[in-house]
């Protein structure tokens, strides 16, 4: 190192006391700005949300005017208690408020003045809004102080002073806002400019003293590492020399050879794609090892080209660098994507001065001398390496090839002899298959013979089920047609049994009445039991024409729109009374959820909940009975009749349900009844796409629950009746209305001992008009239609 470059120590110290003072104390007045700054934020920045604040409570003070206004408005025009809520809720909201602006904005009088008049202005409005809805409440002339506009002219100048005042809070925060903006550049831009002035000065010593450091320092740094790259490359040849022949130690094949050499060549020269062809002994250059090809594999047998630029590195036997490749070179392919190399590099290798194989190299970075001085020493211990493990290749096919060729004769030797044994064993076979066949054909016919007495067996019982099959649909058509009949006769007979019982029910009905007080009071007494035991049976006789109707398929169902509150009120109406005759409480519950409308036939809803309550209220004798509509999932409704009656034990749940049956059947039963309204009931319900469950236990009361869908469409669409018979006399028009079910036959004609109904005269002429009226009784049957007139 020359004399000049010597270092004075106390500059270099000079210098470090300097790079490092300086900036400390920058640092500690860059504190100290900071935390002043700071402060100063946090003061402003408490004035701006003071006054997000109060315009906060503002803009809520106008919501609440505005609701309390609407509340009125809408009180007095509807009277309705419920648009009187808002208005009570938001006037102490209103008070609370304006006393809380009032205290908030102390620090500025005028505004604090403005809602202090705001506040007045508000109390007068609200003594103005008592008044109208006291006027609204005692049926005064609520409209009166609407139209002298007193209320509006208030509110005005309400909405006037808030909007006043809201424009003051935004104008002081806009103010405040603008004033942190001022002084936050402010702030920032002095402190860049302090420390850019410290830092230039620091930055523009430090670099006059480092660059005097550096002039100093550069020659005798250049001198080492010159020294120190020259003794690193040959440590890197030898060391590549060493790793290289311990990778190649021990006797290896031509494809292990092959990998070695490319890990080798991978972990120390960090090529991206390699590739090592070899010679093989007709003089073709074989790929035997890959490295990062893209889809190409280690192991594959590709010929290279003879032209190219591997072939003519075998024939000049140099190492060949190739520099700028272009893009449509061979690609090197990993999980992310495919590129081409950079450079490339291709090296012969050789034995004993003989060219036996190349090693090609692709690189992303520049190849330097370094590598490539490497290669050409690396040449000959690989050239070796493959001589050798080409040589035991050969030497290992020539041993196996041997060892087959033995194999081979030993097997021809083996097949001879089992071809021998074959020969014996197949004539054996063959004397024992013909005496095999001649059995199995013998087994045929007696099988044959078998096969064809069952299938005349099997014939037989064919014909027998078959006439078992027509007599069972006879059977079927005659049940079919013994229910029709059935049907039929209850129908016509209830339509028969039902005139006759007209008039008993009316004459019954005017003796009970006795308007001429000629009856004494056992004779009323026989009038009034022989009416209700008509009503009793005319209510069978109904049940029993319901019940054949469903039977025969002949019941009509009209869905309509059904108000769910109108039909229960309507029950609630003709039960309450009843129930409140035998001292029990009648209740009818209806769920929030529950549906106010549905789809289905209204007169059959009816007829199955007046049932399940008329049982209700007939077998209770204490408590009540209970009516519940509920919603149900699915788009359903349920109608559920609870009563705290006698109960009905599990084993009897389900005959209750049948036809004529009843828990109690004996002959002394406490309750009476047909044990027909449940039956009909369920039918109903079924038709209606519903149905009938029952919870109960006896002595502990029974709930019945009716579900059924909230929109019923499912109607069954009835069939037009058949004609009848030309020799059938006319019948009454409620049976010959009616159409057989789908599939059954015409109904038989009635038989010809019948009567024809007698015609009645025609006296409109005779007709004397009794105080001006006169009574038209239009009536097919002439002893009814008298009874009717009377």
């Amino acid at each position: 190192m020359p004399e000049n470059a010597a270092i004075d120590a106390d500059q270099f110290n000079r210098i470090a006391r300097r790079n490092v003072t300086l900036p400390l104390y920058t640092g500690i007045i860059s504190v100290g700005a900071f935390l002043l700054f700071v402060w100063y934020f946090m003061v402003v920045n408490g004035w701006v949300d003071h006054t997000h604040q109060v315009i906060g409570k503002l803009s809520e003070v106008t919501t609440l005017q505005s609701d309390m206004e609407s509340a009125t408005r809408g009180y007095v025009i509807t009277s309705d208690e419920a648009f009187l809520a808002p208005y009570q809720v938001a006037r102490p909201q209103m008070d609370s408020l304006l006393a809380e602006l009032v205290r908030e904005t102390a620090d500025n009088p005028s505004q604090t003045e403005r809602l202090r008049r705001v506040r007045s202005l508000q109390q007068a409005w609200e003594a103005f809004a008592d008044k109208t809805i006291a006027a609204r409440h005692d049926g005064g002339d609520a409209g009166a102080g609407v139209k002298s506009l007193t209320g509006k002219q208030l509110f005005d100048r309400v909405r006037t002073e808030l909007t006043a005042a809201r424009g003051t809070e935004q104008g002081l925060l806009n103010d405040r806002l603008e004033e942190l903006r001022m002084v936050t550049w402010l702030g920032i831009g002095t402190y860049v400019l302090i420390i850019l002035m410290a830092k230039g000065y620091i930055a523009w010593a430090g670099r006059r003293d480092i660059r005097q450091l550096s002039e100093d320092f550069g020659e005798a740094l250049q001198a080492q590492t010159a020294a120190a790259d020259a003794l690193t490359e040959q440590a890197w040849l030898r060391d590549g020399q060493a790793q290289l022949a311990e990778t190649l130690i021990g006797q290896q094949t031509l494809t292990t050879v092959g990998r070695s050499v490319l890990a080798f060549c991978g972990r120390y020269l960090d090529p991206v794609v390699a590739a090592l062809y070899v010679r093989d002994d007709t003089g073709t250059l074989q790929r035997v090892s890959t490295h990062g090809f893209d889809g190409q594999d280690d192991d594959g047998q590709v010929q290279a080209a003879r032209d190219g630029l591997v072939g003519q590195a075998v024939r000049d036997g140099r190492v060949n660098h190739v520099t700028h490749l272009q893009g449509s070179y061979f690609k090197v392919g990993s999980g992310l994507g495919a590129t081409s190399p950079a450079e490339l590099v291709i090296a012969p290798i050789s034995n004993d001065g003989v060219v036996n194989g190349v090693i090609e190299l692709g690189f992303m970075r520049h190849v330097t001398s370094r590598d490539l001085e490497l290669l050409k020493l690396l040449r000959g211990a690989i050239g070796a390496s493959v001589d050798s493990a080409m040589y035991r290749k050969r030497l290992q096919d020539s041993i196996e090839e041997t060892q087959q060729l033995n194999e081979e004769l030993q097997v021809q030797q083996e097949e001879l002899r089992t071809a021998n044994e074959e020969l014996g064993e197949q004539s054996r076979v063959l004397t024992e298959s013909q005496s095999h066949l001649e059995r199995q054909q013998a087994e045929l016919e007696a099988t044959n013979t078998q096969l064809a007495e069952q299938a005349d067996a099997l014939d037989r019982k064919n014909e027998a089920l078959n006439a078992a099959q027509v007599e069972l649909q006879q059977r079927a058509d005659e049940l079919q047609r013994a229910s029709r009949y059935k049907s039929e006769f209850l129908a016509n007979m209830s339509h028969e049994l039902r005139t006759p019982l007209n008039s008993s029910l009316i004459l019954a009905k005017l003796l009970s009445e006795n308007k001429e007080g000629n009856l004494s009071a056992e004779q009323l007494k026989f009038a009034q039991t022989i009416y209700s035991a008509g009503n009793d049976l005319l209510n069978l006789i109904n049940d029993i024409l319901d019940l054949s109707k469903v039977e025969a398929g002949r019941l009509e169902l009209q869905p309509q729109f059904v108000s769910v509150h109108r039909m229960v009120d309507a029950l609630q109406r003709l039960f309450a009374p009843l129930a409140g005759e035998k001292k029990l409480a009648f209740e009818v519950q209806v769920a929030p959820e529950a549906p106010t409308s549905m789809v289905t036939d209204n007169l059959r809803l009816e007829q199955i909940l007046k049932n399940l309550l008329s049982n209700a209220v007939k077998f209770t004798e204490t408590g009540g009975v209970t009516l519940a509509v509920q919603a149900r999932p699915g788009d359903r409704v349920a109608f559920s009749v609870k009563d705290t009656g006698i109960g009905i034990p599990e084993g009897q749940q389900d005959i209750i349900f049948e036809a004529f049956r009843q828990a109690d059947g004996t002959i002394n039963r406490r309750y009476g009844g047909t044990g027909l309204g449940l039956s009909i009931s369920r039918e109903l319900a079924r038709l209606l796409g519903g149905t009938i469950e029952v919870d109960s236990a006896a002595g502990q009361g029974s709930t019945f629950t009716l579900t059924l869908p909230a929109k019923w469409t499912d109607v069954p669409e009835a069939e037009p009746a058949p004609p009848a018979p030309a020799d059938a006399p006319v019948r009454p028009a409620a049976v010959a209305s009616a159409s057989p079910r789908p599939g059954a036959d015409a109904p038989v004609a009635a038989p010809e001992s019948l009567p024809a109904p007698r015609r009645v005269a025609d006296d409109r002429d005779e007709a004397v008009p009794a105080k001006g009226r006169v009574l038209l009784v239009v009536e097919d049957d002439v002893d009814f239609a008298g009874v009717l007139y009377n």
